[in-house]
């Protein structure tokens, strides 16, 4: 449930500070939120928001601020790619931050122009402020819960069943380590993923540079470099959408007005961390239904615009898998 009140209140913050202009970013915020909705210390989880915060924040102001559309932001995705592959090759809080900055720059250049650099960010914050509002709660009621519990039981009891030791401090996620050049599998992801988006993001320009942002937005989000899983993940990445944008449409069509869409993508925003667990098939649907539902308030999408949106996401899937695969093949020794 905690996803379902993020997302809405960063639906209805986003439209009351800015129209229907700001909705998409805050909502953008608050999915991307939910990926720190984990488990762990209250440290750790801070540590992951922060990376969400600071990673989508500048890349929106990367996006908004590209000269476009033109071969300018395809500059400025593979800059993005470069810098996400080397940040996002450590941990949790590392990966988080590489991968939002990328999408969130991919988005920030959907923008148009639609929306000061300043407020884009602004909204985006907005969108991630309820998520940790809630997280922070649910752990000092934990907290409190646990001491509670300690304060209840008796000397003998604690005698006989002594509390286990509190481990030590974890080493903090934040700030990454900016060590990356030293490691060259990870200067060879970074390359790769580079080369993905940004190859994406120029065949994009040339289909349709007023929507150029859904095919660098989709590779980024497929691709894994030289992971032999990638071809899953592309599989899944296209299954999902072509549910998702096709499950939007409908819903489009067949729901009038704009308040029982947003109580279908609450649901779905509900439905969506464990779809998450489950499939990424699923999960790729699902994100898309917020996306679509949310993103576009006016009227229903056409034909046309359904088939590019799914042709998009064919090509895109398609360069993630031609450079996400691995280029060599192991070579055994004969004995």
């Amino acid at each position: 449930m905690r996803s379902a009140v993020a997302i809405t209140a960063g639906l209805v913050g986003g439209h009351l500070l800015a129209g229907p202009a700001g909705v998409p970013v805050a909502v953008a915020g608050a999915v991307c939120s939910v990926n720190g909705d984990h488990s762990g210390p209250l440290r750790e989880r801070a540590g992951r928001f922060l990376a969400i915060l600071l990673g989508g924040s500048a890349g929106l102001l990367l996006g908004s601020t590209a000269p476009g559309p033109g071969w300018g932001q395809v500059a400025c995705m593979v800059a993005a790619g470069l810098l996400a592959g080397l940040v996002g090759s450590g941990r949790a809080a590392h990966q988080l931050f590489g991968l939002k900055f990328m999408v969130l720059t991919a988005i920030g250049m959907g923008l148009g122009g639609t929306l000061p650099a300043g407020r884009s960010v602004a909204l985006y914050a907005l969108g991630c402020l309820p998520m940790a509002l809630l997280i922070a709660i649910a752990t000092v009621r934990a907290q409190r819960t646990v001491r509670a519990q300690r304060a209840q039981g008796t000397h003998g009891a604690r005698r006989a069943h002594p509390l286990p030791r509190r481990p030590g401090r974890p080493a903090p996620s934040w700030p990454p380590r900016f060590d990356p050049l030293r490691d060259r599998r990870r200067r060879s992801a970074a390359v790769r993923l580079a080369l993905c988006v940004g190859l994406a993001a120029a065949l994009a320009q040339s289909l349709s540079p007023e929507h150029a942002f859904w095919l660098p937005l989709t590779a980024a989000l497929a691709f894994r470099p030289a992971d032999p899983s990638v071809a899953r993940r592309v599989t899944d990445r296209i299954l999902g959408t072509v549910l998702g944008v096709l499950a939007a449409a409908a819903l489009s069509q067949l729901l009038a007005g704009q308040w029982v869409l947003l109580a279908v993508a609450v649901l779905v925003g509900a439905a969506f961390p464990g779809a998450t667990d489950l499939s990424y098939a699923l999960h790729t649907a699902l994100a898309s239904v917020i996306v679509l539902v949310l993103a576009v308030p006016g009227p229903p999408s056409d034909g046309a615009t359904i088939a590019a949106r799914l042709v998009h996401t064919l090509l895109a899937c398609a360069i993630a898998l031609a450079v996400g695969l691995p280029w060599r093949t192991p070579r055994h020794r004969l004995t």
